[in-house]
């Protein structure tokens, strides 16, 4: 029997999913450890009485865990993963370009996933002596009054069994509300950075850097369907062929300031279309004080606090908008969650989601290159409240037995004994 350990760390999204995966395992039965990333650790005893040589598998998300965090080394300096020959799946829910120093230094034994099939296709091209398993978008999840009460009470322990995460009163059966019984019309969960943020960046290195930018923003305003690494290496290879394979990828690296742009500027365009459409929106996130918009309707806006605000937001809406972030041939947990909490998902497509969901069958979809039909869209749907309703119960049937964590969990097994 395989014993896996998960990591919680200081990003709140990733330590939900991480929670998510280690309740998934620990119903199959695995001997399953959740270990808490923070100084000062005290966990390191428990780690190690845990772990079993050659017998363990270690489950993290971003390289957390792996970015030779001083707690994860011996006193002598051995990496405890390597050690102890602890097997390594990583998932990665940004473009690998983010990490280029941490796939420098890597365990020995290390295995790959990515959510996106354009992230997975880069991998095997700039990377191909790193194992990879296949494109793996991330998992959705209903809303639950017991993460609530897990995240107000949270754990002191750095080295937790999860079975403690499944223990108490029996969760009470979930109540999906009807479309036409949501108090709120069009909910949005994320944040807003104003490009202008991302302004400095750009000139940093003087007016002829800061023209080859804007020339690969321009690229990527008049064409969103693209992938964005192709169109780095486009530029690049225009403009600087003599860059080796190695140089591209540190190049492309110090270019992640574009990809944050390109997808801040459309999540405001749709937010702002929406609204100077007299369509109001309610936002979950920071920063959406600061979008400049001349509001026919209201924007609402909840600070961002966790993902049981955000997944209680979309259970009570009749429509939650989804603004893929630059994944053109993946999805998002997003529109998952979406589906699983009974709330129509309106968002742009990627080859994925075309490949594997029909417009109006379980969602509706929309194009970030013809705005202007997105109002229509949103307004012909709230009017329709049956035909809403019955987009949200297929789509909610579908991803109860094919997009939850579990099912996620499940596809996971395999790799226990390959990587």
């Amino acid at each position: 029997m395989k014993r896996l350990l998960l990591f919680e760390p200081g990003v709140e999204t990733l330590r939900f999913f991480s929670n998510r995966l280690a309740e998934a395992f620990t119903e199959f039965g695995y001997e399953v450890r959740l270990v808490r990333i923070h100084e000062p650790f005290s966990g390191l005893e428990a780690l190690q009485g845990f772990i079993l040589p050659h017998e363990t598998v270690m489950i993290t998300f971003n390289f957390h865990a792996i970015q030779q965090e001083a707690i994860f080394y011996t006193p002598e300096g051995g990496l405890l993963w390597d050690l102890y020959d602890v097997a390594c799946i990583n998932i990665i829910v940004d473009h690998p370009f983010y990490y280029y120093e941490e796939l420098q230094h890597l365990p020995k034994r290390y295995l790959q996933i990515c959510i996106d099939g354009d992230h997975t296709d880069y991998m095997k091209h700039f990377y191909p002596e790193i194992a990879c398993g296949k494109t793996m978008p991330l998992a959705g999840c209903g809303y639950c009054s017991r993460f609530v009460e897990d995240a107000a009470h949270p754990r002191t322990e750095d080295v937790t069994d999860p079975a403690s995460l499944l223990s108490g009163k029996p969760e009470a059966p979930r109540t999906v509300l009807p479309v036409a019984g949501r108090p709120t019309d069009v909910v949005f969960t994320g944040c807003f950075t104003s490009p202008d943020f991302f302004l400095p960046y750009m000139k940093r290195n003087g007016p002829e850097y800061d023209t080859f930018y804007h020339n690969i923003l321009d690229d990527l305003l008049a064409a969103p369907d693209q992938c964005i690494h192709t169109v780095y290496l486009r530029h690049l290879n225009r403009e600087l062929p003599e860059l080796t394979k190695e140089e591209l990828k540190n190049v492309m690296n110090k270019m992640i300031f574009l990809d944050l742009w390109i997808r801040f500027t459309f999540r405001g365009r749709v937010i702002k279309t929406l609204l100077e459409n007299d369509i109001p929106v309610h936002c979950i996130g920071a920063g959406w004080d600061t979008l400049p918009v001349k509001k026919k309707a209201p924007l609402t806006h909840t600070a961002y606090s966790d993902t049981n605000v955000c997944l209680h937001a979309i259970s009570e809406a009749k429509l939650s908008l989804n603004v893929m972030p630059w994944f053109k041939r993946g999805a998002h947990d997003r529109i998952y969650s979406s589906m699983l909490n009974g709330s129509v998902c309106v968002t742009d497509p990627s080859q994925y989601l075309t490949e594997h969901f029909r417009d109006s069958d379980m969602l509706r979809y929309y194009h970030l290159d013809q705005l202007s039909a997105l109002p229509g869209i949103v307004s012909g749907l709230l009017a329709d409240p049956e035909g809403m309703q019955q987009i949200a119960d297929r789509a909610y049937t579908f991803a109860d037995s094919r997009l939850t964590w579990k099912q996620f969990a499940q596809e996971l097994v395999p790799y226990f004994t390959t990587v």
